[in-house]
């Protein structure tokens, strides 16, 4: 195991299986994703890197009461040294923040595996990991995200939403993580 963030039941992985590099994603253990090197890396230094474009607007939309990009499609790219490794298209995220009952973990994985046909913890990573670099970017709001002028395709406004004075609907909309877009680098 590189790095790890949650298990069993939601999360992400990004590890060596048989030498050959894999960044697995968990949906709440409805749906696995998986981005794997066609070979086994050589046993010398690498540069390993996972990154994640989300398509959606994130969680910040939530403070204008605007829905657009919860649980967005996005796409994932795994490199080994500067090459496309894998390349592939999520349909959906992750609603929600990944498993807070689970575990961050660097070098190994303490909780439960992210996939269980894969590995069994705590699944050791055996060589010498010299760097380690997550980057979140977070997607920007425009002004037209933040006033509600988007129009998303296929949602429409029930009768049955009431807006306050402020423009916030009465009924409360539940926190969630806009997926994993974090770069990792070995």
């Amino acid at each position: 195991m590189i790095v790890t963030q949650g298990g069993r039941f939601a999360g992400y992985g990004f590890y060596l299986l048989k030498g050959k590099p894999v960044f697995s994603c968990n949906l709440v253990d409805l749906k696995r994703v998986q981005w794997q090197g066609p070979e086994a890396l050589s046993p010398v230094k690498h540069t390993l890197e996972f990154d994640f474009k989300y398509d959606g607007l994130g969680a910040a939309t939530l403070a204008f009461n605007n829905l657009p990009g919860l649980g967005r499609s996005g796409t994932g790219v795994l490199k080994g040294d500067g090459q496309v490794l894998s390349t592939w298209k999520m349909e959906r995220t992750v609603l929600f923040i990944v498993q807070w009952d689970e575990t961050f973990d660097v070098g190994a994985d303490t909780g439960t595996p992210v996939d269980d046909r894969d590995y069994q913890v705590p699944f050791k990573f055996t060589g010498k990991l010299t760097k380690l670099t997550l980057k979140i970017d977070r997607p920007k709001l425009t002004p037209a995200d933040e006033n509600g002028s988007w129009k998303p395709s296929g949602i429409t406004r029930r009768a049955s939403d009431k807006r306050d004075a402020a423009g916030l609907h009465s009924r409360s909309v539940a926190p969630y993580c806009a997926g994993m877009n974090a770069p990792l680098r070995t």
